[in-house]
């Protein structure tokens, strides 16, 4: 709404928004509007893809799709969440594949129930707009489509000549209610449009299995004992409530949570609704539902159910999609700075490379080790992070990621590392949370955390592991920070490289190109940033259609093409401007003589100053950084590994604050 909040205008828009979606006719009138737009009959599957496209979607420059439903809430999981979109995809074409039940499968915190519910979200969106619009036989608890009052001799002639596919039967309410009231007079049934509502109970249905013996209405519905007497069809639709979660998500899906905690009479209960689309009722046959089936479980529940030889059938009837812990260290920081906006931390401040640690810290846990002869567990960390790694590909990647399917469906979850740092964050006095607090505190924590198996040594080459992975961000930071002005002139010198890219690909194009003086030096110019990655003269060219292709790529998704968007380029120009360790450490290291240090007191201050600036640094961990990199460029450990099998730090891990050495 717009124009000023008051009373008035809340009241107005509160009205406005319950009769919004209004809508009442009869069956002739909904029969109208069917015949002219088809698309106003489809089944669930159907409706739920439907509704997941039409918040969009964008190709990424490394040729991953996202999909706008998920982005911004999950990361990291694009291949999974591509495989959900394409068993709806599917499914809406009525293959067969939508008889089977959607199956979520990972360890705790990987996002399944985000997954799920994000769809509930769109299916409740869509019902509200203009292309998503469901029809129901007035009063239904299930929300019956008004097409399945159509003989079944007329569906095919239906299909045939208007495209429109109607399956299965109305309730036994909506029966009963048809021939008793309205006399079989089907023109005169009172049509509705209903939107979709989990809190509601319209479409969406929900069931924990975390009871060993459920009652059967839960699922199927509950009776009126009080309208048992009569026939068949009279009991059937007047003593059945239809209140049942399956009941429930009738046209629309049902979410089992623990799946495999249920009894097998329940997983009966889905085979039947799976493979036939009816719920089984006592003594009265059973009821048509249209729905889609998702299911979430972790590991060892489904390995438990796929060793029971009795549970074939319904294996037959799963499609497990598994939903792992991500593994790249850029998308596990979002997953954290997502969490963290509903967080507290306190007066602390979360130094600049915190989370980038912690996210590679959690991360390793989850990788299997490298099978690339002369690949350590950091390369596969960073080419699985699009890093430029050498003597690795990004096809290396895509083949470990084959090779071993189930990586990262075990390891730490997001839920411990932001429970460690906000542990780190609550200590006495701690002003800042550094990389080094964090990792004390998920080091200290590994004890607790029972979803994370490891012996004593691999937990101590992890945090071993993660202390690399910041000193190497320590340095890089600090380096930058010595250069006044260091993103203008690397976005100055990609600028250059990629007009000389296009300049050398449009003249050796033309006929009888001969090189010119200038080309010469434009050439010398290219082959600096090429050869800090071994690219040969027989291969430059390739190089540079490779480069050009992926300029194109990032400004056709509308995202701009910068010194850091392709790797090899990054670290290439990197090299070029970044002042080198080794002279990195010279400046950095205390002078000697008094009349050196105002000099060198300056060049610190200048540093911590941008770190500030332009690096998201506060007082107190931008200190901390440069002195920590100083002491690291001597080749002096920031860990030790006690004779206990504990670690000794040997950094203050809470700058500003007095604390202990030992862990």
């Amino acid at each position: 709404m717009t124009g000023e909040l008051t009373v008035e205008a809340i009241i107005s828009e509160a009205e406005s928004e319950a009769t919004r979606y209004s809508w009442e006719g009869t069956f002739k009138d909904y029969l109208r509007i069917v015949l002219e737009d088809p698309s106003k009959s489809r089944l669930s599957h159907a409706y739920i893809y439907d509704a997941i496209v039409a918040k969009g979607s964008e190709v990424k420059p490394d040729g991953d799709r996202v999909y706008e439903l998920f982005k911004d809430e999950i990361f990291g999981l694009e291949e999974p969440l591509d495989r959900i979109v394409q068993y709806f995809a599917a499914s809406a074409q009525r293959f067969e594949v939508r008889k089977r039940i959607l199956l979520l499968l990972g360890p705790p915190a990987s996002g399944k129930s985000t997954v799920t519910e994000l769809i509930k979200r769109a299916m409740e969106a869509y019902s509200r707009s203009d292309d998503g619009i469901v029809y129901a036989i007035k009063g239904c608890p299930m929300q019956c489509d008004p097409l399945q009052l159509i003989p079944e001799n007329l569906r095919p002639q239906l299909r045939e000549e208007r495209g429109i596919y109607v399956e299965g039967e109305v309730c036994p309410r909506c029966r009963y209610i048809v021939n008793s009231k309205y006399q079989g007079n089907y023109a005169d049934v009172p049509v509705e449009r209903v939107t979709f509502s989990e809190r509601e109970a319209v479409g969406i249905g929900y069931f924990m299995a975390n009871n060993p013996n459920p009652s059967d209405s839960l699922l199927v519905g509950s009776v009126n004992t009080d309208q048992l007497e009569g026939d068949r069809l009279e009991v059937a639709g007047k003593a059945f409530r239809l209140d049942g979660e399956l009941n429930v998500a009738n046209r629309g899906m049902i979410e089992m949570v623990e799946m495999f905690k249920a009894d097998r009479h329940l997983l009966t209960t889905l085979l039947s609704l799976a493979q036939e689309q009816t719920i089984k009722m006592e003594r009265f046959g059973s009821v048509y539902a249209d729905e889609v089936i998702v299911g979430h479980s972790n590991q060892g529940d489904f390995e438990d159910f796929s060793r029971d030889k009795s549970s074939e059938a319904l294996k037959d009837r799963i499609i497990a999609v598994n939903i792992p812990y991500n593994l790249k260290v850029t998308e596990e920081v979002k997953i954290y700075q997502k969490m963290m906006k509903s967080s507290l931390m306190g007066n602390a401040c979360i130094a600049p490379l915190t989370l980038k640690v912690a996210s590679a810290f959690s991360v390793l846990a989850r990788l299997d080790p490298p099978d690339r002869h002369g690949m350590s567990m950091l390369d596969k960390l960073r080419l699985y992070d699009g890093d430029a790694v050498p003597n690795f590909s990004r096809q290396d990647a895509r083949e470990m990621r084959r090779q071993h399917p189930k990586e990262g469906m075990s390891g730490i979850s997001p839920r411990y590392v932001m429970n460690r740092i906000g542990a780190a964050a609550s200590e006495p006095n701690v002003q800042c949370v550094t990389p080094l607090g964090a990792l004390s505190s998920l080091w200290e924590g590994l004890d607790e955390n029972v979803s994370y198996e490891a012996d004593i040594t691999t937990q101590i080459a992890l945090v071993a592991d993660a202390v690399k992975v910041y000193d190497d961000l320590a340095v890089r930071d600090v380096q930058m920070a010595s250069e006044e002005g260091f993103e203008a002139k690397a976005s100055e010198m990609l600028n250059r490289y990629l007009a000389d890219v296009r300049a050398y690909l449009e003249d050796i194009s033309k006929d009888n190109y001969r090189p010119t003086r200038a080309d010469a030096e434009r050439e010398r110019d290219m082959r600096q940033i090429e050869r800090v990655h071994g690219i040969t003269d027989r291969s430059k060219e390739a190089f540079r259609r490779e480069i050009s292709a992926a300029v194109a790529a990032w400004e056709s998704s509308g995202k701009p093409f910068e010194y850091d968007s392709e790797p090899r380029l990054k670290e290439a120009i990197e090299k070029r401007l970044l002042i080198s360790r080794d002279a990195l450490n010279k400046s950095l290291t205390r002078p000697r003589f008094s009349r050196q240090r105002a000099e060198w007191t300056q060049r610190w201050r200048g540093i911590t100053s941008r770190l500030v600036n332009s690096y998201g640094y506060c007082g107190t961990c931008a200190d901390d950084a440069v002195r920590y990199v100083n002491h690291i460029l001597k080749n002096r450990p920031a860990i030790k590994i006690s004779k206990n099998e504990g670690i000794e730090w040997l950094w203050e891990r809470y700058p500003g604050r007095e604390s202990s050495a030992q862990s």
